[in-house]
């Protein structure tokens, strides 16, 4: 189910679905049983956009899965968002909890945000 949930996804980002296909690369889909796939989003901007687009994913991945009954369901988890930086100061405060010494770096090298 995955392999071919990462074919749509390629598939629909060679074709300039560009925002569709980052936002269902956001999770990796999971079973919840035999006809429920399950991801969870950061927010419900991108939950909304999936669901206005979602024909032609569970389309494709029923023919593929040979499974008519499949359906998509999507929660939003606000926490997950932490996960994901945006802003430089958000990228660099990441990049600081990997590796304090960043600091160091900077200050050495008198470098800004």
């Amino acid at each position: 189910m995955q392999k071919h949930w990462a074919d749509f996804v390629q598939k629909i980002d060679a074709d300039g679905r560009k925002i569709l296909a980052s936002n269902l690369n956001t999770d990796i889909p999971k079973l919840r049983n035999d006809t429920t796939l399950w991801i969870e989003l950061p927010n419900d901007t991108m939950k909304k956009e999936i669901e206005r687009e979602q024909y032609d994913l569970i389309e494709y991945l029923r023919g593929k899965l040979n499974n008519h009954f499949i359906k998509l369901q999507i929660t939003v988890n606000e926490q997950t968002a932490k996960k994901f930086a945006f802003t430089p100061e958000e990228k660099y405060e990441k990049l600081r909890e990997k590796n304090p010494v960043i600091d160091l770096l900077r200050s050495e090298f008198d470098l800004d945000i």
